[in-house]
């Protein structure tokens, strides 16, 4: 296999792209990003240093002197940080900012995952997926990962949370929600997880 191809992995909230990518990377022996995590990283910068994230000068700043390498940082998935890396992620400068970086990052090859990698990020990569699941099965998923930490919490909570993400994630203006036309769909809502990676492997090798 060509060191140097690139894997595009799209979906929306909880669809389980992110574990794919994860766990694919490792079998093909390639870096794993989560494009993601770089604005959540960004977001967790903007609250450590009380920056307005609606102050686009400021964040175009901040941004610019971020280490998206620096990986020894505090959970970067709780709510407060969620929030503020949606702010973050519909401003055009700052994505462009992290585009380069994403592109350098897979200059050798890699897995990458996120909401418009195979339409924007990786628009030539050789292999592209789209992996979704039900809205009940996405907001399952994300109560039971988030329910080891928070007893309390509750499923309608998250299902509407993972709704309305979903409706910015598809409307935004910037960067928008979407299946790449040559993208391969995988709906998991009824897979298990090696099901999902068996199927991409094989689709990998064949090609």
């Amino acid at each position: 296999m060509d060191e140097r191809i690139i894997v595009a992995i799209d979906g929306p909230a909880a669809s389980g792209k992110g574990t794919v990518a994860k766990k694919l990377a490792k079998i093909l022996n390639l870096p794993h990003l989560d494009s993601g995590q770089l604005y959540r990283r960004i977001a967790y910068q903007v609250l450590k240093d009380s920056v307005n994230p609606n102050d686009k000068k400021a964040l175009i700043e901040l941004t610019k002197k971020i280490n998206f390498e620096n990986t020894e940082i505090e959970d970067l998935r709780n709510d407060n940080i969620s929030s503020v890396a949606s702010i973050i992620s519909q401003y055009s400068e700052v994505r462009d900012q992290l585009i380069e970086y994403q592109r350098d990052f897979a200059s050798n090859g890699a897995v990458v995952d996120g909401r418009d990698i195979g339409t924007i990020i990786f628009p030539n990569a050789k292999y592209k997926f789209y992996i979704t699941a039900s809205l009940e099965q996405r907001a399952e998923r994300r109560y039971l990962q988030l329910k080891r930490d928070n007893a309390e919490i509750d499923r309608n909570n998250i299902k509407n949370d993972i709704k309305m993400r979903d409706l910015r994630d598809i409307n935004r203006k910037i960067a928008a929600l979407r299946k790449a036309v040559d993208a391969i769909e995988i709906d998991t809502t009824e897979m298990k997880i090696d099901d999902v990676i068996d199927f991409i492997v094989k689709y990998i090798h064949k090609g």
